[in-house]
């Protein structure tokens, strides 16, 4: 077992997936009962593209460990890669359910509610994580969750922040304007002065 292991940690630093999934599966041969390794395998079929059976590999994490940090995260954001907002929204509540102060989990939930229209959820995630960490994209996107209910105080707040804070501006506007592979852009509707 120690020789696989150290075969499957070259794999992983060489990024050589196909590798690397061999050995875990070599691994789950002698204790397939080890949510580790089945959540180490959906990692490493995430990280080859295989969000399909990455999917399918948190599952059994989560039906071994039901609360496993880890598999909860990584499930709700393959959903979002594969541009399952609905199963990303769903696996993101859930995930900030369960660990309320993760920052990262409820910046996803926000930005994925601001993509489906959701203000009133985006809101509340914005105000939560701004709890947690009071920075630019916390600002801008509850700004869009309350342009999107209505509430003009969003854009004022915006224009507040823009006109009171210059250092900010630059990340604001790459906010606004990002777009990566498998993450959903704000799409601010605000006209910043």
């Amino acid at each position: 077992m120690e020789e696989i292991l150290e075969k499957l940690e070259a794999a992983i630093a060489q990024e050589d997936w196909a590798v690397a999934e061999k050995y875990i599966l070599l691994m789950l041969e002698e204790d397939e009962t080890n949510p580790s390794l089945w959540y180490n395998l959906g990692l490493v079929r995430r990280r080859a593209g295989n969000n399909v059976q990455a999917l399918e590999n948190f599952a059994k994490t989560l039906d071994l460990n039901p609360q496993h940090k880890g598999a909860m995260f990584e499930r709700a954001a393959a959903c979002l890669d594969m541009e399952d907002f609905t199963a990303a929204l769903n696996d993101f509540a859930e995930f900030t359910a369960a660990y309320p102060d993760d920052s990262d989990g409820l910046l996803n939930l926000a930005r994925i509610a601001l993509h489906m229209e959701v203000p009133d959820l985006a809101l509340q995630a914005f105000q939560k994580r701004a709890e947690l960490e009071n920075d630019a994209e916390n600002i801008l996107g509850a700004a869009e969750a309350m342009q999107m209910q209505g509430n003009d105080e969003g854009i004022n707040m915006l224009r507040r922040l823009f006109a009171n804070n210059p250092p900010v501006r630059p990340e604001l506007l790459k906010i606004m304007s990002q777009g990566s592979f498998g993450r959903v852009p704000l799409n601010s509707k605000a006209m910043l002065p």
